[in-house]
């Protein structure tokens, strides 16, 4: 895969050279690739500097220039520009690997020109009173590295050449381009020591070997320098005696320095582990990460990872998954989570965790379920889940009661035969006030009903929000009667279907913890996608069907901020297409005549006051992929015509009305979402006629009660951005304050429609409001809280306030490794105070749990009817940014023994926890579970059977087994074709095609072996104190 990017970013390269590309349409262009085809800078910055003919002695500015600009887009960083440098130029001593065919691409080689330039521009980005550079403590690290390599080359090319002269008897002084290289990295030099951010880094104890290399090669650097150029010479030398930069090596030292690393390892593989134990907040932590955003409860992913940790021991699993399920619940109360998130907590415990304590409870095992369950609901925090009697106040209305889900989770226990149906009053201790359902869902039986009768259907879809326990075979058999009716073309059926799911938003949560998102929005997907007009038929009914299933599709899409790679449909399909540029308008001299017949068309049909309104005629001449494409534009040039007098205010509104009608309501999404962008913008003055139009979209709802439907869910769709949008509209422009506030109001019914990795303002308010608070810092009292709670969980049973949203908002802000950092501090901390087993399990339970991006334990839904494939990633995760933790740990075993202990402690038990955990996938994965738990038979299915029993020898017998080896997936196949469109005018990249050169030129970059930066004893390694030391933000390293 990483073959075929670098061959698409060699042809964009390669062709933007040779048209002479403008710089600001090279970055648009280059943005738009590396958002498809991400590549990392070491082989983005050696595909632009290489050289593209033999023998080359002049330099393309071009290439200057674009060089600046990938590293102002942050694509390529310091480190990246000299490495792609280094491989190609005279300086770099030739190895035993080399092709030494003159004619191969790999050996020709840059101007000296080139290297000093280059030296220059990366001088001034690192000088100055505020530098530009280094972004991060990675580019600070790779940077220095870099340098120190250049610097011991270039001393060793220059010397050999004067040795090879004065042997030869020739007496000459070095050429001036000689002269000018050389003081072009020492000027570089200069600006890395004058920089505090490198100075600091060199300053530190972690890095003593890297500042034992940078001492090296700078004394060995600055007599050569002083041939050339005395004064940088003496500046260099004045820095190295300010700053200690002084070689003090010797071969004994190193000697000694070597031994004492092997002593630290041999420290380190001596560590004792702590015991092993499954906290009460371990399995907590895991369910809040499965249930934050988009559902991940895959039952293979959930039944594995209990399995891992709990080494096949029945009773402990079952108890425990119900008490985190309560936990989980009463947590949310406390926090005053949304209605919608209650509703979507209630509905995993009462309809999918009796599912799983079915597949937990396997033939082999002789503990009674109800065993387990009645020691569950002993634990669970009786302020929080109070008996009937002490619950009134949930029936006059009061949501913060959860008086009746102790009630509905026995009955569906009860429904699951986990129990009986007579002991439900035994273990609530009162009567209940209502007994399970009469009839336990069989998928099949639902999925034949719902071909027979649709309304069957649409019944389903309203009991989805039941909590009596068989949503999960409702599910199942929706999931079936959707890709039934995709196959069958049964369009008017699957408008019927799609509208009654879209306005459910419960139903979508329920659905997706069922089964994976690709499972039901596929088919609607590739259903849209071919989509074609039937001759001799009424247009309109057309627009009307591909609306509904539309909707439902950004529904899912919106809501739960999914990909096209999470539908698992490609990038040239309509949806991955409407997605990426559906809000997006384009100009008139961009327009395609296809487009701009189809935009003129529309125009009339809705402003034309001569028309009696749509006909047919509009309908048939633009089929609705084409249509919701242009809608940005329709939208743009509707709100330039209004304020230019073109069209009168009174007939636009009266053309929108149009819109108001299910059969274009769906153009509202892209329509207001470009209407909110160019609000913002302040190079126009529409803005009292976008006001207008806003309040005649929103403000004015349709008349018929299913597009009042569809019109409520789309306004939850675009809320997001529109309250963005009217809050920053209303400071710029205080006189339009009274329309705003009408807007806001009648937005407020639709807020709070995404579920989102990411924190509201109010929630990192409260995480660094206090005294000295940072996110570090709060995510370590998280860690405390958890491992305090662990120990005590007996006698305080309410949970701590927890949401996993914290993780992710460290990641992103502060980076992996600083993240993972405050997490090992905490460990240590509660280890040091006597509660380290706790604090270890906590710890593990953080690195392992499944995430939405960058997740350590991919979830695949590999028993679902569509599994998810993985998507594309440009940022370590915890496990792996431990797993470098791990490797530099000897370095720092002597000065900070108990944090090493930590990470060795931590590193062993996640390595071992998810390698059973890929251990059991493995026979899990071509498993059929839509029918686990939803069929009438009380046994388990064989095939699942044989998967528990495979995971409890994986759990036996795992020994650290390699990860990487196990999860290896085949990743999607990247397009052939870039289809950048109208990026910049004289950049066609719309045919290019991949053949794996041009001009001759190989894309292929290898490896790189000979830029292996590694220093010998440099403890340089990723996880360096965090990824970011000044406070800046490194989540898309």
């Amino acid at each position: 895969m990483m073959d075929s990017l670098a061959k698409q970013w060699a042809l964009f390269l390669d062709r933007c050279l040779e048209h002479r590309i403008d710089i600001d349409q090279f970055a648009a262009a280059a943005t738009l690739l590396h958002t498809r085809s991400p590549l990392p800078g070491d082989k983005l910055a050696a595909l632009l500097v290489k050289p593209r003919a033999a023998g080359v002695n002049s330099v393309d500015p071009r290439v200057i220039v674009y060089a600046e600009r990938l590293l102002a887009l942050r694509k390529v960083d310091a480190s990246d520009i000299l490495a792609a440098a280094f491989k190609f130029s005279k300086d770099r001593p030739i190895q035993p690997s080399d092709n030494t065919n003159p004619k191969d691409p790999s050996r020709w080689q840059n101007p000296s020109e080139l290297d000093e330039i280059l030296f220059h521009r990366l001088h001034k980005a690192f000088s100055g009173e505020r530098p530009e550079r280094p972004v991060s403590n990675v580019e600070a690290t790779r940077t220095v590295k870099a340098v120190i390599m250049w610097m011991s080359a270039m001393v060793a090319s220059h010397t050999n050449d004067s040795m090879l002269q004065a042997m030869a008897g020739i007496q000459q002084q070095p050429q001036q381009q000689s002269i000018n290289v050389r003081e072009g990295l020492g000027m570089l030099v200069v600006g890395l020591i004058e920089n505090g951010k490198i100075l600091q880094l060199l300053s530190r104890d972690k890095f003593k070997g890297g500042r034992k290399a940078f001492a090296r090669a700078l004394t060995t650097f600055i007599p050569f320098l002083s041939q050339t150029s005395i004064q940088i010479a003496n500046r260099l030398e004045i820095y190295q005696k300010e700053h200690d930069f002084n070689d003090k090596s010797s071969a004994g030292g190193a000697a000694n320095e070597n031994a004492g690393l092997e002593v630290a390892a041999l420290q380190l593989e001596a560590v004792i582990d702590l015991p092993q134990i499954n906290t009460r907040a371990g399995l907590y932590i895991f369910l809040n990460a499965l249930l934050l955003t988009r559902p991940l409860t895959d039952d293979i992913i959930v039944t594995n990872y209990l399995n891992s940790f709990y080494k096949m021991d029945p009773r402990n699993i079952e108890t425990d998954l119900v008490t985190a399920s309560f936990d989980m619940l009463a947590n949310a109360m406390y926090r005053s989570e949304s209605t919608q998130t209650m509703n979507s907590l209630k509905s995993f415990l009462v309809n999918k965790v009796p599912i799983l304590l079915t597949q937990l409870t396997a033939p082999i095992y002789t503990m009674s379920p109800e065993l387990c369950i009645t020691q569950a609901l002993s634990r669970i925090d009786p302020n929080a889940f109070p008996a009937f009697s002490q619950g009134f106040d949930d029936m006059l209305g009061n949501n913060s009661s959860l008086a009746d889900v102790r009630q509905d989770f026995l009955n569906a226990c009860a429904l699951h035969n986990l129990i009986q149906a007579n002991t439900v009053e035994r273990l609530l201790g009162e009567a209940p006030m209502q007994g399970p359902p009469a009839t336990r869902y069989v998928k099949q039986d639902l999925l034949k009903q719902c071909k027979d009768n649709i309304d069957k259907a649409t019944t389903y879809i309203e009991e989805l929000e039941n909590l009596d326990g068989n949503a999960g075979a409702i599910v199942a058999a929706l999931v079936d009667f959707v890709a039934h009716l995709c196959e069958t073309q049964m369009t008017m059926y699957l408008k019927t279907l799609c509208n009654a799911l879209s306005k459910k938003t419960t139903a979508l949560d329920v659905i997706l913890q069922f089964t994976s998102p690709a499972s039901i929005l596929r088919p609607l997907c590739q259903f849209l996608d071919e989509w074609r007009y039937e001759p001799d038929q009424e247009y309109q009914p057309v627009y009307d069907e591909f609306s509904a299933i539309l909707v439902l599709v950004l529904a899912f899409v919106y809501r739960y901020e999914l990909t096209y790679n999470d539908l698992g449909i490609g990038h040239d399909s309509f949806v991955a297409q409407l997605l990426e540029r559906g809000h997006h308008s384009v100009s008139s001299n961009d327009l395609t005549d296809e487009q701009g017949n189809h935009l003129g068309t529309w125009l009339k049909g809705l402003f034309d006051a001569d028309r009696e309104g749509l006909s047919n005629d509009v309908f048939a001449s633009c089929r609705p992929q084409d249509f919701y494409l242009i809608v940005p534009t329709l939208f743009s040039q509707t709100v330039m015509a209004c304020s230019a007098d073109v069209l009168s205010l009174d007939s636009v509104k009266g053309g929108l009305e149009y819109l108001h009608e299910t059969f274009l309501l769906p153009s509202l999404i892209g329509g207001l979402t470009w209407m909110a962008s160019h609000a913002l913008t302040q190079t126009h003055q529409d803005h009292d006629v976008m006001v207008q139009i806003f309040h005649k979209l929103i403000r004015s709802a349709p008349t018929s009660g299913d597009a009042q439907a569809m019109h409520s869910t789309i306004l939850s769709i675009v809320s997001a951005r529109l309250e963005t949008c009217f809050r920053t509209l209303k400071r710029r422009y205080p006189g339009y304050s009274t329309d705003i506030d009408q807007l806001l109001q009648a937005m407020k019914p639709n807020l709070h429609y995404v579920r989102s990795v990411s924190s509201p303002a109010s929630e990192l308010e409260q995480w660094t409001t206090a005294t000295n608070n940072t996110l570090a810092s709060s995510l370590r009292h998280t860690v405390q809280q958890l491992s305090q709670w662990a120990t005590n969980a007996s006698i305080q049973p309410n949970p701590p306030s927890y949401t996993h949203r914290q993780v992710y908002t460290c990641i992103d802000l502060l980076g992996t490794s600083k993240t993972l950092r405050a997490i090992i501090d905490e460990v240590k901390a509660q280890t040091d105070a006597g509660n380290g087993a706790a604090a270890l399990d906590i710890g593990v339970s953080l690195i392992c749990a499944p995430m939405i991006k960058s997740s350590g334990l991919p979830v695949e839904w590999a028993g679902s009817s569509a599994p998810v494939p993985q998507p594309p990633r440009t940022q370590s995760n915890l496990r792996e940014m431990l797993k470098d933790e791990f490797d530099n740990a000897a370095s720092f075993v002597s000065t900070d023994p108990s944090a090493a202990e930590a990470i060795v402690r931590l590193h062993r038990r996640v390595e071992a926890k998810l390698a059973v955990i890929a251990q059991a996938g493995l026979s899990t994965a071509n498993v059929d579970l839509s029918n686990v738990g939803m069929v009438q038979a009380p046994s388990l299915p064989s095939d699942l059977d044989k998967a528990i029993n495979d995971t409890a020898a994986a759990s036996i017998a795992a020994t650290g087994a390699d990860m990487t080896d196990i999860n290896k997936q085949l990743q999607q196949n990247i397009d052939q074709q870039l289809d950048l469109g109208g990026v910049g005018a004289g950049l066609d990249l719309s045919g290019m095609v991949v053949d794996g050169s041009a001009g001759g030129m190989s894309a292929d970059m290898g490896n790189l072996p000979d830029l292996d930066l590694d220093m010998g004893d440099m403890s340089m390694g990723m996880g360096m104190e965090g990824d970011d030391d000044w406070g800046l933000d490194f989540d898309n390293m």
